[in-house]
């Protein structure tokens, strides 16, 4: 298995890999965890709440919280942990999270897979509908519920 981690961030045309680490519809927070070469059962999410779509990181970035990147990659297709998405950058959405009393400061992206590579045109068009942006943004403060995040 490949180390994701180390993969260019973006591609030799400016498109940003996205490293799927939990595929939509998923119940579990999924990690990978390059030293093992897998992606491991991290923790379960909130009865009645799934990913409502591919989440995973961004290789050879290093975030606030000493972790690569987040993302979430909006599109109808099914994926699985593992699987390298060619993206273009819809939104960011700026978050501020608190662990064991420290708050950093810890971003997640908001994606769609690139046109040319899309089996169909993107759900989204060239932004996030306001209403899908607060979805979203629900769906990050409910799945961290009952954790020591904030």
């Amino acid at each position: 298995m490949a180390n994701y981690l180390t993969l260019p961030t973006t591609t030799s045309k400016g498109r940003i890999r996205v490293v799927v680490e939990t595929p939509r519809g998923t119940e579990a927070k999924l990690t990978y965890k390059p030293k093992k070469k897998l992606f491991e059962y991290t923790r379960p999410l909130p009865a009645c709440l799934a990913y409502p779509y591919d989440w995973g990181f961004l290789p050879s970035t290093l975030g606030d919280v000493g972790d690569a990147l987040d993302g979430l990659v909006i599109h109808e297709a099914a994926s699985a942990p593992g699987v390298v998405i060619k993206c273009d950058l819809l939104a960011a959405l700026r978050v501020m999270q608190t662990e064991n009393g420290e708050t950093v400061r810890n971003d997640r992206y908001v994606f769609c897979p690139h046109k040319q590579d899309a089996h169909s045109e993107s759900l989204l068009g060239e932004n996030v509908p306001d209403r899908l942006r607060s979805e979203i943004e629900q769906f990050f403060l409910a799945s961290v519920s009952g954790t020591d995040k904030q």
